[in-house]
């Protein structure tokens, strides 16, 4: 190695004379800096960070001495050589009670100098080699109580209460009010298979766990263990809340600094720690709902119990319903139909991916069973019924199979409008034409309605939707046309021309005309010129 030397003295010559003095390469010194005073001695400390110091003892600003005593007493391993005059051997002297490594006597001797240096060297790099030697022990025997504890804590998500005392007596787990285990998963994108190769996987766990290992650093109270390809976080707390502080806090910085999409989910505390298992058994519940909830979400366990079922209709009436609607073309009862019967899936799935799927499928299956009637015929299952099962199976979660249903039922909706459209089309050319040539007869809403085949409250609003006008009032004008055509083009008295257009009563057909035209059947005939 290379060992890092700050020269310092007030005298620049004396600078100048012992970095020419010596080869410092050659006994693997490298002069990193120089400085010219106290001050700049100490600057260069922190912006060089030297292993060693060849300073003059006396400087201005600040003395050698000063120096050394703050290196004391800031605990800092660097090692010191004074120069100094033969007048300030004394002072030399009390240098070496702070630590300094040896003094040299101006003028400075060449051997005398090798001498020292070298000596300082090799301590310096046998203290180095120790370090490294006792940090690896270190690190040897903290990884191998960290794989420990990471395996007592597997041990402990699978019930094994064993593995709560071991814990306990090896110091990694405080007694605490409360505990809950959280877990986070990568969201894979791609029907749960992965999409990354094997390099990117690796790639990926290995800055996530290094997100994770740093989060926890300034935590004491947590601990972490891979199961199952999920990492698991094992948090003691006192106060509600901290899990998913905690949680919060690991997601954004997972999503900030990767760019990965991850879900959690928090177990319900527990009062011990030889019940965590439950807690990691309600987390597990809680993050396999993220087919529901959706991706890259946090799920709490809690959450999950506090939404009562209520008393929701089972979805065979919920589709019934939802027929109802498409057959009377209500969009808006629809939309909620639709809505209610997803929830009511969500419920009753419980976690069920399959479940929720098959509901899904057999509703469109029922919705076109039930309108085939109307002429209408999906056009969703080319390539097979099999076909629509594995692309609904496909979306990675409930929301892809949520729009899947509302596109087809919209589709359905507006097939049915079509082909509903073309046969209003035809029953109402068909009404007009009976009216036209029998509007003379008895002719009653329920009589026309009865002949289309229509309940008469839906024919009454069927009718004014395609005329504008209620039954009621077309068959007046139709009526009341035909009895212009009367008053001017014969002679008819008034109460003939009223039986002709269906009105039994003479008084009240003209009642009945003075209404719509604003004259008396006499007058509006008088003022033609007709008498």
């Amino acid at each position: 190695m290379n060992i890092r030397v700050l020269l310092a003295d007030d005298e620049p010559v004396i600078l100048r004379g012992l970095k020419k003095l010596i080869s410092w390469e050659g006994l693997g010194l490298n002069i990193v800096g120089e400085a010219c005073d106290g001050h700049e001695l100490r600057q260069l400390i922190q912006k060089c960070r030297p292993d060693l110091i060849v300073s003059d003892i006396s400087m201005p600003g600040l003395s050698g001495i000063d120096i050394i005593k703050e290196l004391h007493e800031q605990g800092r391993q660097i090692k010191v050589i004074f120069i100094s005059a033969y007048q300030e051997f004394a002072y030399a002297q009390q240098a070496v009670q702070y630590g300094a490594l040896d003094y040299l006597v101006k003028p400075v001797n060449k051997q005398h100098l090798e001498a020292v240096l070298s000596r300082a060297a090799d301590l310096i790099r046998e203290e180095n080699e120790g370090e490294r030697t006792r940090e690896m022990l270190h690190h040897y025997e903290r990884k191998n109580r960290t794989e420990t504890i990471s395996e007592l804590l597997e041990g402990l998500m699978d019930g094994d209460k064993r593995a709560a005392g071991e814990l306990i007596g090896m110091g990694a787990i405080a007694l605490s009010r409360c505990t809950s285990i959280c877990l986070i998963e990568i969201d894979e994108e791609i029907g749960g298979e992965s999409h990354w190769a094997g390099r990117e996987r690796k790639l990926v766990h290995f800055a996530l766990n290094n997100i994770v290992k740093e989060t926890l650093d300034s935590c004491s109270n947590c601990l972490m263990f891979q199961k199952d390809g999920r990492y698991g976080i094992l948090v003691q707390f006192e106060q509600p809340g901290e899990p998913i502080k905690l949680i919060k806090n690991l997601h954004d910085k997972i999503t900030s600094f990767l760019k990965l999409k991850v879900s959690a989910g928090i177990g319900k505390p527990v009062s011990g720690i030889e019940l965590a298992n439950e807690s990691y058994q309600s987390a597990l519940k809680a993050l396999k709902t993220k087919y529901f909830t959706g991706l890259n979400h946090i799920i709490e366990a809690e959450e999950l119990d506090g939404a009562p079922a209520g008393e929701v209709p089972v979805i065979s009436e919920l589709q019934g319903e939802m027929i109802k609607a498409l057959s009377s073309q209500n969009k808006k009862q629809l939309v909620e139909m639709t809505d209610r019967l997803l929830k009511e899936v969500v419920r009753l799935a419980n976690g069920n991916k399959a479940l929720a799927v098959t509901s899904v499928y057999n509703t469109i299956l029922r919705l076109e069973h039930e309108l085939s009637q109307f002429g209408v015929h999906a056009h969703y299952f080319r390539g097979g019924e099999d076909s629509l099962l594995d692309r609904l199976s496909a979306h990675p979660t409930f929301a892809g199979v949520t729009e899947e249903l509302t596109s087809i039922t919209y589709q359905i909706f507006e097939q049915l409008n079509s082909k509903l459209a073309n046969k209003e089309v035809a029953e109402l050319r068909k009404v007009k034409t009976f009216m036209e040539e029998h509007f003379a007869e008895n002719i009653t809403l329920e009589s026309i309605a009865a002949m289309i085949y229509m309940n008469p409250y839906y024919f009454s609003s069927f009718f004014k939707k395609h005329t504008g006008k209620n039954f009621k009032q077309y068959l007046t004008e139709e009526r009341m046309k035909h009895a212009i055509r009367l008053l001017l083009d014969t002679n008819l008295m008034i109460y003939e021309i009223a039986e002709r257009v269906g009105y039994n009563n003479a008084r009240h057909f003209s009642d009945m005309f003075k209404k719509l035209y604003g004259k008396l059947p006499q007058e509006y005939r008088q003022s033609a010129g007709m008498e």
